[in-house]
């Protein structure tokens, strides 16, 4: 996702030219998510600051990205990828109309 974009049997171009209201969905719910995981990491380290100077395990650090991670994030992520391989079959599916 960083600077890469998503890899699959299409272009970027062709993506934008055969779907594009797939690829404006899937380019902002993968904004979303990486905000939504930054949001997560950094309410992880906001809640470790009380244990940062002490021997204690930051524990509620952990909790807060496990919880995160598992509830908020990785629904995001199955709902993103099923998103964007209904995306990628409907431009395959017009490239063939069209190629026809």
């Amino acid at each position: 996702m960083h600077g890469e974009g998503d890899k699959g049997e299409c272009s970027t171009l062709d993506r934008q030219k055969y779907d594009p209201p797939g690829y404006s969905r899937t380019t902002f719910l993968r904004h979303a998510l990486q905000c939504v995981i930054a949001v997560i990491a950094a309410g992880a380290a906001v809640a470790s600051i009380p244990y940062w100077g002490g021997d204690d395990f930051p524990l509620m650090g952990l909790i807060v990205y496990v919880a995160g991670m598992v509830f908020v994030a990785m629904p995001l992520c199955l709902y993103y990828e099923s998103l964007l391989q209904s995306h990628e079959e409907r431009v395959e599916r017009a490239r063939h109309m069209l190629a026809a």
